[in-house]
């Protein structure tokens, strides 16, 4: 049987991505750590780990066991929360993968009427890009991600939260925006910001320019402060949802212009079709819908769909 003190340590070299780091996090000697991952190994007859220029990566066993691990370890915490609340019910923890520019509007509400609602029950949330947050869904790491136009997926289920308006986002002033539209043919001449990983824009843009010649440069970020300080230099452009940079916007730091004809993404919910903890999944999902249509019709730049869902392929 696996020991669950091993498991907590090749978990923590792997999010570090370093024994060294993960051992002075774990407040221990590196070779302790050594010592319970090679029994791992051992044990499992793979290698978990393979050594790189700056550290040690997961091995497919390894991610695969990050998996597994991740749930296990997320059951004990929910286990332990129940235990000491003195009763089973809406009580334990519930992780949440939101973008930020979705997550600056839906957060404050949604966790002041979950709290309200149910007391027992803590938030985890995790931002980002959506391909990264999708991972996170798959890898057991979010019960629901929140991400735009998700691929279908066995074992998973999309639910259509909002529809949100695409922008081409710059620094004011930018010449780029200065005609007020601008086409999907217009991006090929355009220094780009995107994310590294497929997401959304990535397969929007790949779609548009499918044929043509590669945009002039394409800047990969994969950290949403970062790109925005990018575009407040200057430094290129972003498909950003109107929502997601209104912020900016106001305080006269970034402009966005829509695309011609008019580009929309689909917000949507994605969590596994049978959630660990469908006990908090659900009323989580349910305030979240609740949230959304206040905020649609109150200030935040979506329009709120209805409560149809998708399976996975």
């Amino acid at each position: 049987m696996m020991d669950i003190r091993a498991l907590h340590y090749f978990r923590t070299v792997a999010e570090f991505g370093s024994y060294s780091r993960g051992a002075e996090f774990l407040r221990i000697s590196q070779p302790a750590v050594s010592r319970q991952i090679r029994k791992l190994e051992e044990d499992l007859g793979r290698p978990l780990f393979r050594r790189t220029g700056h550290g040690v990566a997961l091995t497919e066993a390894g991610e695969m066991l990050r998996e597994r691990a991740q749930t296990l370890f997320r059951g004990l915490e929910q286990a332990r929360a129940e235990i000491r609340s003195g009763r089973r019910g809406l009580s334990g923890t519930i992780a949440l993968a939101i973008p930020s520019g979705a997550g600056q509007w839906l957060l404050p509400p949604l966790v002041a009427r979950f709290r309200a609602l149910h007391p027992e029950v803590s938030l985890r949330v995790f931002g980002g890009f959506s391909g990264t947050l999708h991972e996170w869904l798959v890898r057991g790491r979010a019960d629901i991600a929140c991400v735009h136009d998700p691929l279908p997926q066995r074992g998973f289920r999309i639910l259509p939260l909002a529809e949100e308006e695409v922008c081409l986002v710059g620094r004011p002033g930018s010449a780029a925006l200065r005609r007020g539209h601008v086409r999907p043919a217009d991006l090929a001449r355009l220094p780009l910001i995107l994310s590294s990983r497929a997401n959304a824009s990535r397969r929007l843009l790949d779609a548009w320019l499918e044929g043509t010649a590669p945009p002039e440069t394409r800047i990969e970020v994969d950290d949403h402060a970062m790109l925005r300080a990018l575009l407040r230099s200057g430094t290129g452009f972003a498909m950003l949802t109107r929502g997601g940079f209104a912020a900016e916007a106001a305080r006269q730091e970034l402009a966005g212009v829509p695309f011609r004809p008019r580009v929309t993404w689909t917000l949507s919910l994605v969590t596994a079709e049978e959630p660990a903890r469908p006990d908090i999944v659900e009323p989580l999902i349910a305030t979240m819908r609740a949230v959304t249509e206040e905020l649609a019709a109150g200030g935040w730049p979506v329009r709120a769909l209805a409560h149809d869902q998708t399976n996975g392929a």
